[in-house]
């Protein structure tokens, strides 16, 4: 053989060997593993059965698909890594007692493509998609996506899935298939679970909205905004958005609500953290950065709802970190507040944990850290409501506390003010007072009678007892006689101390005694037992002026003066004794010259 013929004979067997090796996935065969579905119930991790054919282009057609089963390789775990866009071809067999109703069921997710071929009885394709950019046509039932299909009695049905992650894996793809009836039974669980998750939100949300309305609160304000953000969530999360509120035109953009709704979540929670914790008193660097990131969060959010569908995967991307640092934030914001005396940083801390663990609990989920159960699938909506009953309890002890605040400041002016009013040594009223209380109980020029009587009390011989037993003594007769009036006058009468041992008490009715009366008691009162300071008993009486006939055109002053006048004449027959006024033994006033007002005489 010459060396040019050897030369041709080895280009024809490279040729060959290289067509066979591009043919060798076309002449790969390997049928899927028959799964046999039950008469009820649920089968799962069924993926592992399903025949595998890689497509990236997306070139393959399915009706092809179906009647061959070239290409098809068998699955392996590999693929939960790293696997390119492929097809899954899965052969159910339905049991000879079963009525053939199942349901596919697919963990959401966010796929870059997803679609389900199933023949229906007429042997045309029935096809379902679940792509994150495109208008979703399987039903949306809590947090799975679910197509029904029917499998003949006693037959065999192949059902075919393009799949195409946005993480590059099968890692994140959970396929179950479930019988009708039990499908059906599990659904009106889940609503009920979501109609006493979703009302005792709203309730909550419309309790704090009506207290903003009454308080104007940014604290209730933005709770009412970060709940109703998360009620959102839960309700794009759900599915029930998308199949009962959303109108259809916003269908093919659930993916980019769901993605925009989460950020404003994030966004709403962080301003009810500021309003409510106050993190920049107690870490001011920290609360600036927590801003910051609120607003970084808010510009994704915008990008997010503003550019097209096939940023979303980037924008997602990007957010991650920053949710992470954000969430680490409010946690280390909480708790510093906490520590430095502000029980709100507790009360949040509280609240948030229990949300991102709740959250967090899908994550662990999907990395088979924890069992893959419903408990833990739907444990961040229970969350939610702990998160919102906690935070509301918080609103609630936080507006007691200012309230109690309030109360605390408006009994703190009412005593300064009191004491302002008040004489130091006997708690009497003081002479400022008096003129006030006067000028405002006086009824005026256009009244028919002032049922009123005012009393002018003075000690009897006061400076004696001062000078006999020491001022010590004499504070101490003055501070007891005070209460020995007490004892007499009623609700509503007032005693206050015009200066030294002078007092005037006016009486707040004469409807079953007049002031004459009054006096007299008080005169019994004061001289019935002495007065004893240090083992020294000290005999003391005092003399009273009444006025208690008084014209409505009477001014104060005119009121004082006619009690002065009765306690003088009341002195000058001998002390001990009550005088009630009379105009016609008038005699010069002790305060200065004045005329005594004359006797009001009906016309």
């Amino acid at each position: 053989m010459s060396d040019r013929t050897g030369r041709h004979w080895l280009a024809r067997l490279a040729c060959a060997l290289l067509l066979l090796a591009a043919s060798a996935p076309l002449l790969a065969q390997h049928r899927a593993d028959v799964i046999q579905l039950p008469d009820e119930g649920t089968i799962g991790d069924i993926k592992q059965a399903a025949a595998v054919r890689p497509d990236p282009e997306g070139a393959l057609n399915p009706e092809s698909l179906l009647r061959s089963d070239a290409g098809f390789e068998r699955y392996s775990p590999e693929l939960e890594r790293n696997a390119p866009p492929l097809w899954l071809k899965l052969q159910v067999a339905a049991p000879p007692a079963s009525d053939g109703q199942y349901v596919l069921r697919v963990a959401r997710r966010f796929f870059q493509a997803f679609e389900v071929y199933v023949p229906d009885e007429d042997g045309q394709l029935r096809e379902f998609r679940a792509a994150y950019d495109e208008t979703i046509t399987m039903d949306t039932v809590g947090r799975q996506f679910v197509s029904d299909f029917t499998v003949p009695s006693g037959e065999v049905q192949t059902l075919l899935i393009r799949v195409d992650t946005v993480q590059d894996s099968l890692q994140p793809v959970e396929l179950w298939i479930e019988s009708r009836s039990t499908f059906a039974e599990s659904k009106t669980n889940h609503f009920l679970v979501f109609g006493l998750v979703f009302g005792m939100l709203i309730a909550l949300i419309f309790h704090n909205f009506i207290l903003y309305l009454n308080l104007r609160q940014r604290g209730h304000l933005f709770y009412v905004l970060a709940m109703a953000s998360v009620l959102l969530l839960l309700g794009m999360d759900s599915g029930l958005l998308q199949n009962y509120v959303l109108p259809d035109f916003l269908l093919a953009y659930v993916a980019k609500l769901y993605a925009v709704i989460n950020m404003l979540a994030l966004v709403t929670i962080g301003l009810f953290f500021l309003a409510f914790v106050h993190p920049q008193r107690h870490a001011p660097r920290l609360s600036r950065t927590i801003r910051i990131l609120i607003g970084v969060i808010a510009l994704m959010a915008t990008a997010a709802l503003i550019l097209p569908d096939q940023r979303l995967p980037l924008i997602l991307t990007a957010l991650q970190p920053v949710q992470l640092l954000f969430q680490i934030l409010l946690i280390a914001g909480a708790y510093l507040a906490g520590r430095r005396g502000a029980t709100e940083g507790y009360i949040f801390l509280a609240a948030w944990l229990v949300f991102i663990i709740s959250g967090f609990a899908r994550v662990f989920m999907s990395l088979d850290l924890v069992p893959r159960t419903s408990l833990f699938e739907y444990l961040i909506y229970f969350g939610s409501v702990v998160e919102a009953s906690i935070l509301a309890l918080g609103l609630t002890w936080r507006v007691r506390q200012l309230y109690e605040r309030h109360a605390r400041a408006i009994e703190e002016q009412h005593k300064a003010a009191r004491l302002a009013n008040l004489d130091p040594l006997t708690d009497a009223y003081n002479r400022r007072f008096l003129q006030t209380y006067l000028d405002n109980v006086m009824p005026g020029a256009s009244a028919d009678s002032f049922d009123r009587a005012v009393l002018i009390l003075d000690l009897d011989n006061f400076k004696e007892t001062n000078d006999e037993y020491g001022h010590a003594a004499g504070d101490m007769v003055l501070r007891e006689l005070v209460r020995r009036c007490q004892r007499v006058l009623r609700e509503g009468d007032v005693i206050c101390r015009l200066g030294g041992d002078e007092f005037v008490i006016v009486l707040s009715d004469q409807n079953d005694r007049t002031g004459q009366q009054v006096a007299g008691r008080i005169i019994d009162e004061v001289a019935e037992r002495p007065f004893l300071f240090e083992g020294a008993e000290m005999p003391v009486t005092t003399s009273i002026g009444v006025v208690s006939s008084i014209s409505p055109t009477c001014t104060v002053s005119d009121i004082l003066r006619m009690a002065d006048q009765a306690l003088y004449q009341a002195k000058q027959a001998g002390r001990n004794r009550a005088v009630l006024f009379d105009p016609d033994k008038a005699t010069p006033f002790r305060h200065g010259p004045s005329r005594a007002p004359a006797r009001h005489e009906e016309a």
